[in-house]
């Protein structure tokens, strides 16, 4: 995959090019347990929750074990699609991520993706229109079709105070390596092609 990704550059020729960075192939969580490092960001995009073992990645514990790694101010960026899965598997993952972080913030990244960002403190917001005055930032924001300050307030859908009612609305336990309520469904909300798209009506 790491060889594969070289088809998109430029897109991520930074990945490639940039020398603080390194491509590491590991499991995620034993990444985690056999280093001591703390990140100021840790961006959480694995494939989709019905791929086998992937779902172990959006538990509670794992959860845990990142907010280990994160240093004082720190951010988790966590991925989760809102196609072929079901709203209440959606609410059991943020129940999962909501019991380990205080805080969190979700963004409409498209129309069937969300973006959280979580973390100890309180996520700033809003964002800064400094943001735009990097050229390079700037241009890859220009490609997703956020041109400004107001973009990206477009698709902020909120806090951890006004959507966790929300979520818990469906009960669903948090996903867990001991309850793997993502694990046990996915698969089958993926060949039902259920759609959780309904929660940006609800969050909007």
């Amino acid at each position: 995959m790491a060889e594969a990704a070289r088809g998109f550059m430029p897109r991520n020729s930074g990945a490639f090019a940039d020398p603080r960075g390194a491509i590491l192939i590991d499991d995620a969580k034993t990444f985690f347990s056999t280093r001591g490092r703390r990140y100021d960001l840790i961006i959480s995009e694995p494939s989709n929750p019905w791929a086998s073992g992937v779902s172990s990645l959006f538990t509670r514990e794992f959860y845990r074990r990142v907010r280990q790694h994160l240093a004082p101010q720190g951010l988790l960026v966590q991925w989760i699609q809102l196609y072929e899965i079901d709203p209440s598997l959606v609410a059991s993952v943020m129940r999962a991520l909501g019991e380990e972080f205080p805080h969190y913030a979700v963004f409409a990244a498209s129309d069937h993706d969300l973006l959280i960002v979580a973390a100890d403190a309180p996520v700033p917001l809003p964002p800064r229109a400094e943001v735009f005055e990097h050229p390079g930032v700037a241009k890859e924001l220009w490609t997703v079709h956020i041109l400004s300050g107001g973009d990206l307030d477009a698709r902020y859908l909120g806090s951890r105070a006004t959507l966790e009612p929300l979520f818990a609305s469906y009960g669903m336990p948090a996903n867990s390596d001991y309850a793997p309520v993502l694990d046990l469904n996915a698969a089958r909300q993926r060949f039902m092609e259920r759609s959780a798209t309904e929660l940006l009506a609800l969050l909007s």
